[in-house]
């Protein structure tokens, strides 16, 4: 993401107390389009994935039909780049807050042939573009600086939503907020709006709110002490898990240079990929197809009941390929998610390997790890971690978060800066711009 996103002149907002005032109904619209987006996804992922196979006499989907529906998704996401915007840039890129009405079209096309039809990136960005669309569709008889000023706010009110509660986006906005992203003029608003999303989520009174999501994995074993087992596997997960999140991207960044010359053959080339993957780990483990698709959320429970290594590496080795896909091909959606999944998996194959290890601290150094490479974002990478781990403890994970992050955070700043000491070729350049 580049400051570019949200450049504010700061000179032109109101006062703090109006900025304030103003940011509460653009928490509240977010949050109904953030609820709205969730419920949506939810429903056709169900209706797409569990009612058709239904209807068609099916205990689970066929392999035809796991072929056919990531084909659907490529082709709406064909469909979006024939619209204004073209789906805007990509997940590699990072998150972005610059989506507007002119463009939200075919970004939401593209996001819905990627969520809702298996193929495996998250519904952070898509949350915030509809968030930044509609601040920006609100204020559009505004100054440049108000409409902007709305659209991170509403934007940062739909983002919350799919983390269960404002505080890894408050972070995530003081992180960006210290990197010169987010103006410093728009922090306290930004911290007011997460409050008033919460509120409007949660309910008040007898209102029990629009609902929301969690991110807490359940029946996580209590973590209460740190053993020295515990912290020399959690660094030792925490590096795996930031390499395979790594590769992952270098993978997506391969699968980019071809799709810039044969964007359709690589776009469905990565739908098969993604479908064969799928069929493959469930004919290899007899586990469902739902732990190689979509974003991992979904399938983080039935990951952690893995008893067989051999399970969890070839699980591992496919969501990892069908993630670099997605993040290269020009699929649309958040690259969080599946990186957590990575982590859980990882953190899954150090318990089995070492049983001593507590696989609750495996999962918060490993997840730290894997976000951070992913985001380059470590502060907002340990409260995620934290917060998977809610129910067992997370205090006594925190050192181990740190540390995970600390890991990932290190070895995407060598690869970046090894990517800029070794610039592609000229004839790679050339391929890039074809």
């Amino acid at each position: 993401m580049s400051a570019t996103d949200t450049a504010i002149d700061t000179s032109e907002l109101p006062s703090p107390l109006k900025t304030i005032i103003l940011a509460i109904p653009f928490a509240l619209l977010g949050s109904l389009i953030a609820t709205a987006f969730l419920w949506a996804e939810e429903h056709l992922i169900n209706l797409v994935w569990t009612d058709l196979p239904d209807a068609l006499g099916m205990n689970e989907p066929a392999w035809w039909l796991v072929v056919l529906l990531p084909l659907i998704g490529a082709a709406m996401v064909m469909l979006a780049w024939r619209l204004p915007g073209k789906t805007s840039v990509g997940p590699l890129e990072g998150l972005h807050f610059d989506i507007t009405p002119k463009i939200f079209g075919s970004v939401i096309l593209a996001a819905a042939g990627t969520l809702v039809f298996g193929l495996v990136l998250g519904p952070e960005a898509p949350l915030l573009a509809c968030g930044t669309a509609a601040g920006a569709f609100v204020l559009r008889r505004q100054p440049p600086t108000v409409i902007k000023f709305g659209m991170l706010m509403t934007a940062l009110a739909a983002i919350a939503a799919i983390f269960g509660n404002p505080i890894a986006v408050m972070v995530l906005l003081a992180e960006f907020g210290a990197l010169g992203i987010i103006p410093v003029a728009a922090l306290m608003p930004g911290f007011v709006t997460l409050g008033v999303a919460y509120v409007a989520e949660t309910g008040i009174g007898s209102w029990t709110g629009l609902g929301s999501s969690t991110l807490a994995i359940p029946g996580l074993p209590e973590f209460t002490s740190l053993s020295v087992t515990d912290l020399l596997v959690a660094l030792a997960v925490g590096l795996v898990a930031a390499l395979l999140t790594l590769v992952a991207r270098k993978f997506g960044e391969r699968v980019a240079v071809m799709a810039r010359s044969k964007p359709y053959i690589v776009l469905i080339g990565v739908a098969l990929l993604t479908s064969g993957l799928a069929i493959a780990v469930r004919e290899i483990t007899g586990d469902s197809i739902g732990l190689v698709l979509f974003s991992g959320q979904q399938g983080m429970p039935e990951l952690l009941t893995q008893t067989s290594l051999g399970a969890v590496v070839v699980i591992i080795a496919a969501k990892m390929i069908a993630y670099g896909g997605a993040l290269g091909a020009g699929y649309r959606g958040g690259p969080i998610f599946p990186a957590v999944f990575l982590g859980v998996g990882v953190a899954v194959a150090g318990a089995l390997i070492i049983p001593a290890a507590s696989v609750t601290g495996l999962i918060v150094a490993a997840v730290a790890a894997a976000v951070t490479a992913a985001l380059r974002a470590p502060f907002t990478a340990t409260v995620l971690a934290l917060m998977l781990a809610t129910s067992a403890g997370a205090g006594a994970t925190a050192s181990l978060a740190i540390f995970g992050a600390a890991i990932g955070f290190l070895l995407r700043v060598a690869l970046d800066h090894w990517e800029a000491a070794h610039p592609p070729s000229a004839t790679a350049a050339a391929s890039v711009s074809a």
